[in-house]
């Protein structure tokens, strides 16, 4: 017992001992023991398992009917089979819906599989832009820190008011909020992602190769025919597939049963043959077989489950075009989004960090001289750490975007 859950839980005592991984190597983890996934996966095997049932005739009927039938003997005995076989037809619709099932639970999977790697991705960029933002805080903390400490020696030798001390020791506060708050918001997403890895809470997980965020260059489509490809789409539509296989098999079921029987039985008494003599004892036998059809006398049900049927089948057509309208929309948009922050980097490339970075400079050699008060160099630093905290966001949008329009095609890799 204890060898099995050493193997059992081999891979993550391997993953506990690395030191660094990929986003892609959570992604493949989470695709190998995903819950969620496995779920998916054990339904295509459920779907998979009962097309055979659709050979299904029901059960053998056998009968056995003694005593006093045919004359005074009262040990006259009758041993009769009979099987009800549902129409030829019958079998063909039961299969071909199996079958749409086992399609339709396939789709579905691809479809989780699609979100699986999403959402993954999407906490591994959360994560990354935490780690970068920290980063940014402590530099901030850093700034402001050698801002409250010069503030503080200025108010000692008389040289500005207690305004400017308080002023510097409040931002200073301000960021140990915002770097607690950044720790508690890693717990949360590094919790997120052990759970779509199907891991333990308090498993440890190695630290991110990846050294930060980065650009992402996309090739933008210029139409949504690539949203077709998406598995979500794809599962709606095999929907409407299987309720149309749904209404053929409650169509068949209309058909009348088969009815096929044998007989074999005894005759105490009666003349074995034209003569008249000998007569049958116990040990002579008389069989026979029976064809017969079973009718359905009141179909009004059943063809009520026809039509019921179509009109599902019809709820599963306006749910596929409402889904293909609803991913070509959502797909509009995240190509807008993404060629929103490429234009946003640009700005920040060109323009704003190249400012950023010459406006601390020459503020800190200002105030330091003198030459500016603490409100003015106050400014300027709010300033800086703004355009660098937009740009920080403006790369992660630019990620997260980059990859839900991979998700939208359905194109993950």
């Amino acid at each position: 017992m204890k060898r099995i859950i050493i193997i059992l839980l081999f891979p993550f005592a391997a993953m506990a001992q690395e030191k660094t991984w990929t986003m892609q190597q959570a992604v493949d983890m989470a695709l190998e023991h995903n819950k969620g996934l496995k779920s998916a996966d054990a339904k295509v095997n459920y779907f998979r398992q009962m097309v055979p049932v659709s050979g299904e005739i029901g059960k053998t009927e056998v009968a056995l009917q003694y005593g006093q039938y045919n004359s005074y003997v009262k040990n006259d005995n009758n041993i009769s089979i009979t099987q009800s076989i549902p129409f030829p037809t019958t079998f063909a619709a039961k299969k071909k819906l199996g079958e749409s099932m086992v399609e339709e639970a396939k789709f579905l999977k691809v479809a989780t599989r699609n979100d699986l790697v999403y959402q993954v991705k999407e906490s591994w960029l959360q994560l990354l832009f935490l780690k970068e933002q920290r980063q940014l805080l402590l530099q901030q903390d850093s700034l402001f820190g050698s801002f409250a400490k010069s503030a503080d020696l200025r108010y000692r030798t008389g040289e500005t008011r207690m305004l400017e001390k308080t002023a510097a020791d409040a931002r200073k506060q301000e960021v140990m909020n915002l770097l607690r708050q950044n720790q508690a918001d890693n717990r949360i997403y590094t919790s997120r992602l052990k759970a779509l890895l199907g891991v333990a809470d308090s498993t440890l997980l190695p630290e991110a190769k990846e050294g930060g965020l980065s650009d992402v260059s996309l090739q933008l489509y210029t139409d949504t025919a690539a949203v077709s490809a998406h598995p979500y789409l794809r599962y709606l539509q095999q929907q409407v597939i299987t309720a149309e296989k749904q209404q053929q098999v409650y169509s068949a079921a209309i058909l009348p049963d088969i009815t096929v029987g044998y007989f074999n039985q005894s005759l105490i008494g009666t003349p074995v043959n034209a003569s008249g003599a000998p007569l049958a004892t116990g040990s002579n036998r008389f069989q026979g077989f029976q064809v017969g059809l079973a009718l359905p006398l009141w179909a009004r049900p059943l063809k009520a489950k026809v039509k019921a049927e179509k009109q599902q089948q019809e709820v599963a057509n306006l749910n596929f075009e409402n889904g293909a309208i609803q991913l070509k929309s959502q797909f509009m948009q995240a190509l807008q989004q993404y060629a929103k922050q490429m234009d946003n980097l640009e700005y920040y490339h060109n323009t704003a960090l190249p400012n950023a970075a010459l406006i601390l400079k020459q503020s800190q050699l200002a105030y330091n001289a003198g030459e500016i008060g603490y409100a003015e160099h106050f400014l300027n630093l709010e300033q800086v750490l703004g355009i660098r905290q937009g740009y920080l966001k403006s790369l992660l949008d630019n990620k997260l975007a980059a990859c839900y329009i991979m998700y939208l095609s359905g194109n993950q890799q």
